[in-house]
C-alpha cells in the first residue's frame, strides 16, 4: 500500500497513465492492442453489446465472491472481537472484486501481504511510490492454503493494540471501526465511506451475526467442516429439493439449510459465474 493510496486506486492510476500514452500514439500508427479498454472509439462503439455482456457476468462473479468472503470471514472475526463486514469491505477494496491475480487460487492473499520470513511466498511485480516517483518492483508476497487463511492472518494485525479501536467491544458500530482505521491501515482520507458504502451496497453486516450457521471455506482437497451446531439439521435436509424464492442468495440458501456455500455449489455443479433465479429448483 503507498503512502498515499490504496494498493488498488494506485494500479488504477498507472493504468491510466499509460492508456493515454497508448491513445497518443495511436493517431500517428495502427498500434497491434490487446485490450478493449485501449481501443479507438469506433471500435468501442461497435463492441459495445460484448462489454455490456462482460459486465453482466462480472457482476455474477462478484456475487459469488462476495458469498464466499463473507463464509470465511465469519468465522474468524467471531473468535477475534472484529466485525466481519469490515473485514469483507476490506479485502473487495485491496483486491478490486476479486480481480488481482494475488487474491485468487493458488495465492489467496486478500491484503496483499508481503512475506521476509521465509514462509510460502510468490514473487510478483509490484508499484511502489518511493521517493516523489512511481518505481516497479519485484517483491515476495505471502500464499495461503485458502481465504480463511488470508483472513486469520488479517485478523492477527488487525488484535494488535494499534487497531484497538477497530474490535467490536471498543466499539457501537462498523462505521466507528471503519472511521478508526483510516488514518491508521490507510491513509486514503476517504477509507471510512468507501468502506461503509460497500457495506451498505452489498449488505455485508449479515455476516456480522453471530452463529449464523455457515461453515467454514472449503480447503484445497475439496473439503468442508460445518459448525457443530448445524450438523443435525444439515443431515436431516440432505437431498432435499428447493425453490429459489425472490431475493435469494448463494449465502441465504446455504445458511436456510446449515450448509457452506462451496457445498451448496458443489451439490448442484454450480461455478463462481452461476446466477440463480427465482422459480428455479435446487438441490441442497
Amino acid at each position: 500500500m503507498s503512502q498515499f493510496k490504496t494498493r488498488i486506486e494506485r494500479n488504477n492510476y498507472i493504468r491510466e497513465q499509460k492508456k493515454e500514452k497508448r491513445i497518443s500514439r495511436a493517431k500517428k500508427s495502427a498500434p497491434l492492442l490487446g485490450t478493449a479498454m485501449i481501443l479507438a472509439p469506433a471500435a468501442i462503439s461497435i463492441n459495445s453489446v460484448k462489454v455490456n455482456a462482460a459486465e453482466v457476468g462480472q457482476t455474477q462473479n462478484q456475487s459469488a465472491f462476495i458469498e464466499q468472503l463473507g463464509a470465511s470471514a465469519m468465522q474468524v472475526s467471531a473468535s477475534n472481537d472484529l466485525y466481519a463486514s469490515i473485514m469483507v469491505a476490506q479485502a473487495l477494496v485491496e483486491t478490486g472484486f476479486g480481480s488481482s491475480s494475488l487474491s485468487s487460487a493458488p495465492y489467496y492473499n486478500l491484503f496483499g501481504v508481503k512475506e521476509y520470513s521465509g514462509g510460502p511466498s510468490v514473487t510478483m511485480s509490484t508499484q511502489e511510490y518511493l521517493n516523489g516517483q512511481w518505481v516497479t518492483m519485484n517483491e515476495p508476497f505471502a500464499v495461503y492454503g485458502s481465504y480463511s487463511e488470508s483472513f486469520q492472518a488479517h485478523a492477527s494485525l488487525l488484535r494488535s493494540s494499534y487497531y484497538a479501536g477497530a474490535w467490536k467491544s471498543h466499539t457501537n458500530s462498523y462505521q466507528d471501526a471503519a472511521v478508526y482505521l483510516t488514518g491508521r491501515y490507510a491513509t486514503d482520507p476517504g477509507y471510512a465511506g468507501k468502506l461503509i458504502s460497500l457495506i451498505q451496497t452489498y449488505g455485508l453486516t449479515r455476516f456480522d451475526t453471530p452463529g449464523a450457521g455457515t461453515a467454514v471455506e472449503s480447503t484445497d482437497q475439496g473439503q468442508t467442516q460445518q459448525t457443530a451446531s448445524n450438523g443435525s439439521e444439515a443431515t436431516q435436509t440432505s437431498g432435499q429439493s428447493y425453490t429459489v424464492q425472490s431475493g435469494d442468495s448463494f449465502w441465504g440458501i446455504a445458511e436456510k439449510f446449515g450448509i457452506s456455500v462451496d457445498q451448496l455449489m458443489a451439490d448442484n455443479g454450480w461455478t463462481s459465474a452461476t446466477t440463480i433465479m427465482p422459480g428455479e429448483t435446487i438441490t441442497i
